[in-house]
């Protein structure tokens, strides 16, 4: 399992955009850009309080815009239209991550 930190990236249709990174290496480890119902959705599936996921959003939310290493980060211009078995490969990570 590796530590991960939610970072915002944009904001699209007045919603906030987020990726997952390696918290050591500061690396990219999803795929494309969420939003934040994925990445609640995702993290109460594995357990994570809402209060500790609030925090986490907040946080990320308060260094959008920060000058940080810029990661390349493809954006999704697609619909969320994925069911939750698609959850995982929305996310860029395998069953086993």
């Amino acid at each position: 399992m590796v530590d991960v930190a939610i970072k915002k990236v944009s904001e699209r249709d007045g919603k906030d955009r987020f990726v997952l990174i390696n918290a050591t290496t500061r690396e990219v480890v999803t795929v494309n850009d969420v939003s934040e119902a994925t990445i609640r959705r995702y993290f109460g599936d594995q357990g994570a309080s809402e209060a500790l996921l609030t925090d986490c959003l907040k946080k990320a939310r308060k260094n959008y815009g920060e000058p940080t290493a810029k990661a390349s980060v493809p954006a999704n211009d697609a619909q969320e239209t994925m069911g939750d078995d698609d959850l995982l490969f929305e996310l860029g990570l395998g069953e086993d991550d």
